[in-house]
């Protein structure tokens, strides 16, 4: 194909993922990690409480599968750096209760499944996620799953716009939850980007899901607004009980109620 004009970006030399991590300073890592680990706890606890008070997911079923995979096959199944693994096996705890969450009250985001149709394909999901998971890391070499959790975190935060758009409320879901998440998922980015800084992936991959986070933040203020619903209220009454703030609200909704979406980590 000689008569293509000359390509403009030539090919790395070394392949970046080959470059192993940067000499990162203690005290630097747990300023970008530290914030990461809790802040994502937060989030779990959190999506907890509006799930146990709500009877809906707060985060969606598929993508807590996935979540789950991820960090349980990093834990136990797949070689990883001690200080992940640590920090994994903390989510891990959570994430098994918002599974058992996502078992119980998912198949109501999904009437068109049968509950039992609905919970197997959730297990399913959940072994396909994890061989993935593990093959994809062992692929990249990735000990601390630094790339395998970026790719993941993608999905995870636009299957949150999704989830509020098919649910048609706020159902589920709080400000608070989408802030700790936007905050977990901006310190994982920052992380990436301290120990890999030449891994030009993550640099990509970091903020098109911290854009994806920001825009769901701005949507869940509005919709709960809409509701009259309080954003910042921590006891905030169920979506659905209080008065719309506007009259012609009522109207422009998203999407009928009944449905809702699909979405560790990351990290």
């Amino acid at each position: 194909m000689v008569w293509l004009p000359p390509f403009l970006f030539p090919m790395s030399d070394v392949p970046p993922v080959t470059v192993g991590a940067a000499d990162v300073p203690d005290g630097l890592f747990a300023a970008v990690a530290g914030p990461t680990a809790v802040a994502w706890m937060v989030t779990y606890v959190l999506a907890i409480r509006q799930a146990s008070r709500d009877r809906r997911v707060g985060i969606p079923a598929y993508l807590v599968a996935v979540n789950i995979a991820w960090e349980f096959s990093l834990t136990f199944l797949l070689e990883q750096t001690p200080t992940q693994r640590q920090i994994n096996f903390l989510w891990v705890v959570f994430n098994v209760v918002l599974l058992y969450q996502a078992m119980r009250y998912g198949p109501r985001d999904h009437p068109a499944l049968s509950a039992k149709v609905f919970r197997w394909s959730l297990a399913g999901v959940l072994v396909w996620a994890s061989v993935v998971v593990m093959v994809g890391a062992n692929e990249f070499h990735d000990r601390d799953g630094m790339y395998t959790g970026m790719i993941i975190q993608v999905p995870l935060s636009a299957s949150f716009i999704y989830l509020l758009r098919r649910r048609g409320s706020s159902t589920g879901q709080s400000m608070y939850i989408a802030v700790a998440k936007t905050v977990g998922s901006l310190f994982a980015g920052l992380t990436a980007f301290v120990v890999y800084p030449s891994h030009h992936l993550l640099h990509v991959l970091v903020p098109t899901y911290v854009a994806l986070d920001l825009a769901y933040v701005v949507l869940l203020h509005r919709a709960m607004r809409r509701e009259g619903r309080p954003p910042w209220a921590f006891r905030a009454p169920p979506a659905g009980t209080g008065a719309p703030a506007e009259s012609s609200a009522a109207g422009s909704g998203t999407g009928p109620a009944s449905h809702a979406g699909v979405g560790p980590p990351v990290r």
